[in-house]
């Protein structure tokens, strides 16, 4: 009988010292490898249970979710052949810019040091669509840059500047404090003259991407990646209404619960913790 069965019987023994002193095992490796096992288990329920609420972790998400080595989850995710339950998308850019604007705005974060700014200082937003019954919805949102919370959102069967104007008007009453810049793509929507007056009016800055360079907005087109590949398939749900709640609940999600790897934490944990430095700096 070759090493690897003599293991084989030894673990399905209920006395496992004396079966391998009997084959000339070294037992306590043999308990070595079984407690192993058993802790290997014990993790891989602990992943699958974290996918339920978070479908999209990854490894190194998992590791800071389950207070874990990344390699571990990494290693045990291998051998149990686990993987998150997601689709992906390709970005499809729907803003077409608007030639006499492409002067009056320039891009203001593209030399900018971003760690020296605070959350709710510099914000972004951007349009995608959503395909629901054969149909094209527009979702717009803006996003806190920095402290990467969706400060608010709409979704209309029109991608135009009363989505965006909305949008906006939204933000601002829920903000505690202002922007002091806000960043978007040269999409006609957001250089019409309302959203244009819009901030001005409230002294926030706009920036814009430079001409065909849409790329130079990618932290809001980043939040449509994560959120397109974690919702899988929009068409389970009956009707709009049932689709707007989902957005609801999963932006809910995403600014309370979903970790963020830049930041170790959820947005919403990351405000905190920055007020609350804020707070000691200024005492």
């Amino acid at each position: 009988m070759n090493a690897g069965k003599k293991i084989a019987v030894v673990k399905q023994s209920k006395n496992i010292k004396l079966i391998a002193k009997c084959m000339n095992l070294n037992h306590k490796n043999l308990y070595y490898q079984k407690k192993k096992e058993i802790q290997d288990l014990i993790v891989k329920d602990k992943i699958e249970k974290t996918f339920i609420s978070h479908p999209a972790y990854g490894h190194r998400r998992l590791a800071l979710g389950l207070k874990m080595n990344k390699k571990k989850i990494l290693r045990i995710m291998h051998k149990f052949n686990l993987k998150p339950p997601r689709l992906w998308y390709r970005k499809k850019f729907i803003t077409k810019s608007d030639p006499k604007q492409n002067r009056q705005f320039t891009n203001l974060l593209k030399d900018l040091d971003l760690r020296k700014y605070s959350p709710v200082q510099i914000w972004s937003s951007d349009l995608t669509y959503l395909k629901f019954e054969g149909k094209f919805l527009y979702l717009v949102v803006i996003k806190d840059i920095v402290g990467k919370e969706i400060v608010a959102f709409n979704i209309g069967d029109q991608h135009d500047s009363d989505l965006v104007l909305k949008t906006l008007k939204e933000a601002v009453l829920k903000a505690k404090n202002l922007p002091l810049i806000f960043h978007s793509d040269r999409g006609k929507e957001y250089l019409s003259q309302s959203c244009v007056t819009f901030l001005e009016n409230l002294g926030i800055k706009i920036s814009v991407a430079n001409p065909g360079a849409p790329w130079q907005n990618g932290w809001s087109e980043s939040f449509f990646s994560i959120l397109k590949t974690e919702s899988g398939d929009l068409n389970r749900f009956e009707n709009i209404g049932e689709l707007v709640e989902y957005l609801s609940g999963y932006l809910n999600y995403y600014n309370n619960e979903r970790i963020v790897l830049s930041l170790k934490m959820s947005p919403v944990q990351y405000l905190k913790v920055s007020e609350n430095v804020l707070e000691k700096r200024g005492t």
